[in-house]
């Protein structure tokens, strides 16, 4: 009031607040499930294997920021000529184009009726975040667009994929 402005002299406003990083700090905010590749249940909870510290028997790992974990049943392998994976599994398949230009292939679709069921599971907790981390989702994404529908459809208020 002190400063008259006219509103059209405005172009873009900038805000920042620490709301977002004090929350993670503070462990407050949506209990959350992650949501990845049947076996890959500690792949967050490793990480990179990074070890910058390495003989430090005082080693601290952070806190994850899930509480639990739901192994999707379902798998998509990335179809590569330097791969060593045995050719006899692999090829079995149809290969299908990628977002990335890559070839895959679908060896198991979203076993849809499991993944209800575990989600009930969580939802019962009270958990209504989730997380979604499927294997090549960079760039086959169907199967990660199916749970993420799949979640919303069961009321999960936040996904994000």
């Amino acid at each position: 009031e002190s400063f008259p402005l006219n509103p059209a002299d405005v172009d873009w406003i900038r805000m920042g607040t620490t709301v977002a990083t004090n929350a993670l700090l503070e462990r407050k905010g949506e209990r959350v499930a992650l949501l990845v590749t049947n076996g890959f249940r500690d792949l967050l909870y490793i990480g990179n294997q990074s070890r910058p510290k390495l003989f430090d028997l005082s080693v601290r790992i952070p806190d994850v920021l899930y509480e639990e974990v739901v192994e999707v049943q379902e798998r998509v392998v990335l179809c590569r000529d330097d791969c060593k994976l045995d050719n006899e599994i692999r090829g079995k398949n149809e290969q299908k184009k990628t977002t990335t230009g890559d070839k895959i292939e679908v060896w198991k679709e979203v076993d849809e009726e499991q993944l209800r069921r575990d989600l009930n599971v969580i939802k019962e907790k009270g958990i209504l975040s989730v997380a979604v981390a499927l294997l090549h989702s960079y760039c086959f994404p169907d199967h990660e667009l199916r749970v993420g529908e799949i979640a919303r459809d069961m009321g999960f208020t936040n996904v994000s994929l």
